[in-house]
C-alpha cells in the first residue's frame, strides 16, 4: 500500500514562515519590478507614457472552484490567468499581480505548495511578476483574490463604450465549451459519490472524460488570449469596444450595448462552437447554442471594430464575425437559421 504524503500543518511555520517559503519559489519574469515581495509594498519601474491599468477577482471555494476534480495547482493557474484575461480585454499588457490568500486549517503548507506550483507557472507563461500579497486564516475554504495591474498607452486602451452603428461583432476562439465541460465534472462527481458504484461503471466515467477533454481542460485550465493583443499591436489594429467573455455572450455583448447605448444584432451559425460542446449539450439535453450565449468562463475576447478592417480579421485564424451593431438601443437580437428573431437577453452567470 502506498504511504500517504506527510503533511506541514501551517500552523507549525506560521504565516510569515509560509510567505519565505513560497518566496522562494518566486522568479522574475519581467524587469519592471523593482522590489517585490519582503516589503511593505512592491516597488515597480512607471512606464513612460503609459496608464496603468488594475484589475482584481476573488474566487471562493464552492462558489468558483471545487476541489473535488480540480487540483490545487489548477486552481492557481486559473485564478491568475481569469485576471490577466480583464487586462488584456481593455487590449493593454498585464505586468505584476499580487494574491491574497484565506486559508483554512485543513490545507496544509505542501497544499499551498501546490497551489503556487500553478500561480507560478501562469505567471512564467504570461511573463507577469508575482510582486507580494497577503495570508489569513479563513473559514470559508480556500479564498483566491488575484490583483493585476497592465499598462498601455492612452490611445490605444480600448474602454466598452466605443462601439458605433454599423461595427462588427467579433469573438475569439469557440464558446461554451468551459460551460459544458463544467456540467461533465460537476455530473460525474455525482455519480463517483456513490461508494456502491460498480467497476464498470468507473470505466465508463473514464472513457467519458477522455472523450470530452477538451471541454474539461477549456473548464479546469483556460487561457487568456494575449495573442489576438499582439496581433492587433502587429496590425496596428484596434477595436472600437472590447471585454473578455466571462458570464456569457448574451451578458458581456449587453454589457457592451448598455455602455455605447446601441442595439445589436448577431446570427446564430455565426457564433462559433466546438464540435464537443455540440456532442455534449447532447448528452445533457441542452441546447448548445443557449450553452454559448449563457454559460460564461469561456474568456473568450468579444470585441467589435470598423468594417473597414475585416480583411485583417478574415486573414487571423480563430476570429469569427457573428454580427453587428445597430441604431435601436432596445433591440438585441439573433437570427436563426430559419430568420427569425430572437431577442437576446443579459441571462447569465450571476454571482448573487
Amino acid at each position: 500500500m502506498k504511504n500517504k504524503k506527510a503533511t506541514t500543518n501551517i500552523s507549525e511555520i506560521g504565516e510569515f514562515g509560509l510567505i519565505q517559503k513560497l518566496q522562494k519559489t518566486i522568479k522574475k519574469n519581467n524587469n519592471l519590478i523593482i522590489r517585490g515581495i519582503g516589503d511593505d509594498s512592491a516597488v515597480i519601474k512607471s512606464q513612460k507614457d503609459q496608464e496603468i491599468l488594475i484589475s482584481t477577482d476573488i474566487l471562493f471555494e464552492g462558489i468558483h472552484f471545487d476541489t473535488t476534480y480540480m487540483s490545487l495547482s489548477h486552481i492557481g493557474y486559473k485564478s491568475v490567468v481569469v485576471n490577466l484575461s480583464d487586462i488584456y480585454a481593455m487590449n493593454a499588457t498585464p505586468s505584476q499581480i499580487t494574491i491574497s490568500l484565506g486559508i483554512s486549517n485543513k490545507y496544509s503548507v505542501e497544499d499551498i505548495d501546490d497551489l503556487y506550483e500553478g500561480i507560478n507557472k501562469a505567471a512564467e507563461n504570461y511573463k507577469v511578476n508575482v510582486a507580494g500579497g497577503d495570508t489569513s486564516g479563513s473559514y470559508a475554504g480556500l479564498v483566491v483574490n488575484v490583483t493585476v495591474i497592465g499598462f498601455q498607452n492612452q490611445k490605444n486602451i480600448v474602454y466598452r463604450d466605443g462601439a458605433k452603428r454599423g461595427d462588427l461583432i467579433v469573438v475569439s476562439g469557440d464558446l461554451g465549451s468551459s460551460f459544458l465541460g463544467l456540467k461533465i465534472l460537476q455530473r460525474e462527481k455525482m455519480v463517483l459519490s456513490d461508494h456502491k458504484i460498480p467497476k464498470l461503471a468507473i470505466n465508463e466515467i473514464e472513457n467519458k472524460l477522455a472523450e470530452y477533454k477538451y471541454l474539461i481542460q477549456r473548464q479546469i485550465k483556460p487561457e487568456a488570449r494575449a495573442e489576438i493583443i499582439n496581433y492587433f499591436k502587429e496590425k496596428k489594429i484596434k477595436p472600437t469596444s472590447m471585454i473578455d467573455i466571462s458570464d456569457g455572450l448574451s451578458s458581456d455583448l449587453n454589457h457592451i450595448c448598455n455602455s455605447c447605448g446601441l442595439g445589436c444584432q448577431i446570427i446564430e451559425s455565426k457564433i462559433p462552437i466546438h464540435h464537443q460542446t455540440k456532442n455534449a449539450s447532447i448528452d445533457f439535453n441542452i441546447n448548445h447554442v443557449s450553452a454559448a450565449l449563457y454559460g460564461g468562463e469561456d474568456y473568450e475576447l468579444l470585441f467589435t471594430i470598423s468594417p473597414q478592417q475585416k480583411p485583417l480579421i478574415d486573414s487571423i485564424e480563430g476570429l469569427s464575425i457573428i454580427g453587428e451593431m445597430t441604431d435601436n438601443k432596445n433591440e438585441r437580437i439573433m437570427l436563426s437559421p430559419a430568420g427569425k428573431k430572437i431577442s437576446i437577453n443579459e441571462k447569465g452567470w450571476n454571482h448573487f
